[in-house]
């Protein structure tokens, strides 16, 4: 029997642990250098684009400027349009309570529009026909209103099922009417 005896130091093997850490870490710091630098470069171009933009538009701004030098006399004659507005304010809710009050006891309106600066729509409902004539002659003798048209009249149908003895308003009469503005804004709105 032979017995070997070795008398030399074997061979550690080397942990190569410590290596692949360090060259994760360090592939990982080339790949985050890589995307860092990507997006650094977007973001150059993009502020490049955004300041070319920026430069247009300042070019755009000063030839409208400079082809706009009349806006100062447009802005002048929307103050002036703007004042003879004001003027010419009609007061409707005088208008509109002197309208109310020469209404019949059962007649109310169902629309009022202000159709320009001294011209006015409406629609009543009445329960009878004469109330209407009479409504339209009594518009014609106040001082504050200029010309009245009846424009038509129209009926409203009362459903069979309702009791016949409960009164409806039954006709509606569209109106028109022009007011006389210079009694409006010296005298104000009397119903006569």
């Amino acid at each position: 029997m032979v017995v070997e005896i070795n008398l030399l130091e074997q061979k550690e093997k080397r942990n190569i642990l410590p290596y692949l850490v360090v060259a994760f870490f360090a592939l990982l710091l080339l790949v985050l250098s890589i995307v860092f630098n990507a997006q650094k470069s977007n973001l150059v171009e993009e502020s490049s684009r955004l300041d070319e933009q920026i430069s247009q538009v300042k070019v755009e701004q000063e030839s409208i400027a400079t082809t706009s030098g009349g806006e100062g006399t447009e802005r002048e004659q929307l103050n002036n349009s703007l004042e003879q507005l004001k003027g010419t304010v009609v007061p409707v809710i005088p208008v509109v309570e002197g309208l109310v009050s020469l209404l019949p006891e059962r007649g109310f309106f169902e629309s009022f529009a202000l159709t320009g600066t001294s011209e006015i729509t409406v629609n009543v409902r009445f329960d009878t026909i004469q109330e209407a004539a009479k409504y339209t002659n009594t518009l014609l003798q106040q001082s504050f209103i200029s010309d009245v048209e009846l424009a038509g009249v129209d009926t409203y149908v009362v459903d069979d099922t309702e009791d016949l003895y409960d009164y409806q308003p039954r006709y509606i009469a569209s109106y028109y009417i022009v007011l006389e503005e210079s009694t409006l804004t010296n005298e104000g709105v009397s119903t006569q």
